[in-house]
């Protein structure tokens, strides 16, 4: 079996020897034509390896990448496998040899000289750059400037072994890279922090997460949140162990990161929960507080204080995270009241106002901070709209028929509808003199835009709705509701299919829209007269589109 290295690329060939060497080639077996192997990884990979007169004839493996006819790197760490088994003449057919290989190479070691132990184990850290790391970061005396650069230069190898020349990582090798990475997280963090190399352990799960926070990378399977989650856990423990020093530079480090590109935006989001919710000592919740204060003095006269990214609870308000702090401190009940006054213009404060109101059955003062909310935050309408779904609510609880009419109508006409809830609610309190007038306003007005057809439909308004259908410059809703208006106004509805299908003749140059004409086509036909028109348009279409090769090929097969 010579030369079987030249089959693989060079970097290939490197991740082989690396899936080798961490032990991930299991139950290789022969078998009549060669040998078979499981190589463990994210997910376990089967390989085949077929042989004849000794020299490599066919390989498979059921990974993604040899499904594309490559050579993969479960394949040469197999064949890294036999031949080291080979040599050792250790395999025979039907059997694994690795659990026997592991108990020779214990009886090898224990025989071998101290002197000629460490000589071996110095030439192959001289052969080996992983290695040679996985020593030093081991068994150096301190970790300085250069083993952590060497620590580093470990990430950027990882990096490199995956990527094509441009650095890309595709769908074929990112699960591979994630797992790497994970795995190096795993073991040379590890390796600092049981040498209680806090500082320096913080600084390479940092790099590793800028690393893989910004790769040009495939990521469909979403390895990179696993290996942000691992940076998460080596966060959390580095931050439960270590000295206070280091705590204060991990908290300086979490606030100076954020917010300024350090890696992409959905990363950031790891970041904000590490500082939202691991820091939880006094002094680390003071200086929160005074974080939380600069980005709520951003908001000027804002009535929003902006909010925290949170991965395990969303968008958290900053000023509800800044009252909750207060609490875990111990702040006066007074404090936090006079806090909560002072930043009153706030609509989240004013929210929490509200709540508490209700929940204490205080319905008039809920109502008197709602009306107050609407005047504050009235340039934003999905607040306004809020404040007015609360205000129906709490009437409709009082029986208070004049003020639940009045704000119904102005929810009704002054908030986008995405429902008929409120119109119907609305209905149900007015006469039908009332109705006549305020349903013509409704269908008048913008805010109905999204829930026309549906009111036009639930009042029967079917006239109405064939007029908006032929002044409409899409097809979504005559498709909609063709089941309905067919039956009232079959030829009205004929004639727009067929506005539209010319209109898009027009200007359609694809065979997939092509396809979807002709199925306009056959629609139209099964409308009165139908038949007749279809085939005039098909006519039409041959002798203005002549040259359109595709469209004459999509009306023959579609029979006209």
């Amino acid at each position: 079996m010579n030369y079987w290295k030249d089959l693989f690329r060079e970097h290939i060939l490197a991740r082989g020897e690396m899936y080798y060497y961490d032990g991930a080639v299991q139950d290789l077996e022969k078998t009549e034509y060669g040998y078979h192997a499981v190589v463990e990884g994210t997910e376990d990979y089967e390989v085949d390896i077929e042989l004849e007169d000794g020299q490599i004839c066919e390989m498979y493996c059921t990974c993604p990448y040899a499904d594309d006819g490559n050579n993969c790197k479960h394949m040469a760490a197999v064949l890294y496998e036999i031949e080291k088994q080979e040599d050792s003449d250790s395999l025979t057919e039907g059997s694994s040899g690795s659990e026997q290989t592991e108990e020779e190479l214990e009886e090898i070691i224990e025989k071998i000289p101290e002197t000629e132990l460490r000589s071996f184990v110095k030439q192959l850290a001289g052969r080996d750059d992983e290695i040679c790391n996985t020593l030093m970061t081991r068994y150096a005396v301190r970790i300085d400037e250069n083993q952590m650069r060497r620590l580093k230069e470990g990430v950027d190898q990882i990096v490199w072994e995956h990527g094509d020349r441009s650095g890309f990582i595709d769908y074929r090798n990112a699960w591979d890279f994630t797992r790497e990475m994970d795995h190096y997280l795993e073991d040379k963090v590890d390796t600092l922090m049981e040498r209680n190399c806090w500082r320096q352990a913080f600084e390479l799960t940092n790099y590793v997460f800028k690393t893989v926070g910004n790769v040009d990378i495939d990521d469909s399977d979403g390895g990179i949140s696993q290996v942000a989650d691992t940076c998460y856990d080596k966060w959390k423990e580095i931050l439960e162990n270590c000295t206070e020093e280091v705590r204060d530079e991990m908290f300086t480090w979490f606030t100076s990161h954020l917010a300024c590109d350090y890696v992409i935006d959905y990363m950031e989001e790891y970041m904000e929960e590490f500082l939202a919710h691991e820091f939880q000592s006094r002094e680390m919740l003071e200086k929160k507080l005074k974080y939380l204060d600069e980005r709520i003095e951003r908001q000027t006269s804002s009535t929003d204080c902006g909010k925290t990214w949170s991965a395990r609870n969303g968008f958290e308000n900053n000023i509800l995270k800044r009252l909750e702090i207060m609490k875990q401190l111990g702040y006066p009940e007074k404090e936090i009241r006079e806090y909560r006054r002072k930043h009153w213009r706030f609509s989240a404060v004013r929210e929490l106002e509200i709540q508490e109101n209700i929940e204490r059955g205080e319905l008039d003062e809920a109502v008197r901070i709602l009306k107050e909310s609407k005047e504050l935050d009235s340039g934003y309408p999905g607040l306004g709209a809020q404040y007015s779904r609360q205000l129906i609510s709490i009437y409709e609880t009082q029986a208070d028929e004049k003020a639940y009419k009045e704000e119904l109508q102005y929810y009704v006409f002054e908030c986008p509808q995405h429902d008929l809830v409120y119109i119907q609610k609305m209905k149900a309190v007015c006469t039908e003199q009332e109705w006549e007038q305020y349903r013509e306003q409704i269908l008048q007005s913008r805010n109905s835009c999204n829930i026309l057809y549906t009111f036009m439909e639930a009042e029967g308004l079917y006239e109405r709705m064939l007029e908006c259908m032929q002044k409409e410059p899409f097809i979504f809703n005559v498709d909609k509701y063709e089941k309905m208006l067919k039956k009232k106004f079959p030829e009205q509805m004929r004639d727009i299919y067929i506005s539209y299908v010319h209109k898009q003749a027009e200007r359609t140059g694809d065979r997939k829209r092509y396809r979807e004409l002709m199925q306009y086509l056959k629609k139209i036909r099964r409308y009165p007269g139908g038949k007749e028109k279809a085939a005039e348009i098909a006519e039409n279409w041959r002798a203005l589109y002549c040259r359109r090769s595709a469209m004459m090929d999509e009306l023959q097969k579609a029979g006209f």
